[in-house]
């Protein structure tokens, strides 16, 4: 069972040295029956690269994890950009590591907050539904907090608190991972209502 990583482990954590502390997650009771827990020695562990989930204080990601393998397709959910906002590289952001097996609901403001996003990092406009097949691995988390340094905001004022309640799920190189996650086309999404987000914009 993974254990809560503390600051200074996250950053170990990060450089290849694992450091624990004594107290575990528990495992959500939203997944009973979806998913179980693997242990370090697994196999199937290192798939999850949980070393690039959890950070440390203020940098986002998550402050502690578990990896998990799924055992029946469960949907995720990720916003983005949306359809023609694309990098240098011609690509969107649809396809990213952070996903929530949670539906996104309320304020797009208050979602921000609860994840942890910096409005550099996302936008928050669409919403996309994808499925993580039965047998796929990936690390599951509280969220951690972000700082307005991280966020590149010189005022202070974009900053998130870290959030024991809303998990969030990493999947390692979704693009590559087509095998576990299965995305519909982009018409399958939507444009989000940002004053109630789990609804389609008016």
């Amino acid at each position: 069972m993974i254990r809560h990583i503390s600051w200074l482990g996250a950053s170990l954590l990060a450089l290849g040295t694992a450091c624990v502390q004594a107290d575990p997650l528990a495992f959500p009771a939203s997944l009973q029956g979806k998913a179980v827990e693997l242990a370090p020695n697994d196999p199937d562990y290192a798939r999850a690269a949980v070393e690039y989930a959890v950070k440390p204080a203020g940098q986002g990601g998550v402050s502690a994890a578990l990896v998990v393998k799924i055992t029946q397709d469960i949907p995720v959910y990720r916003m983005w950009n949306g359809p023609g906002d694309v990098n240098a590289q011609g690509n969107t952001n649809r396809l990213g590591g952070w996903w929530s097996y949670d539906a996104p609901h309320g304020p797009v403001d208050g979602y921000r907050v609860a994840y942890e996003i910096c409005r550099d990092w996302n936008k928050l406009k669409w919403v996309a539904t994808c499925t993580l097949k039965a047998g796929a691995v990936v690390a599951i988390g509280p969220g951690q907090s972000v700082s307005a340094q991280t966020c590149g905001d010189p005022t202070g004022a974009e900053q998130s608190p870290a959030n024991p309640v809303d998990w969030q799920t990493f999947v390692n190189k979704p693009w590559a991972r087509t095998s576990e996650l299965s995305c519909p086309p982009e018409s399958a999404d939507y444009q989000a209502d940002p004053l109630d987000i789990a609804k389609p914009k008016p």
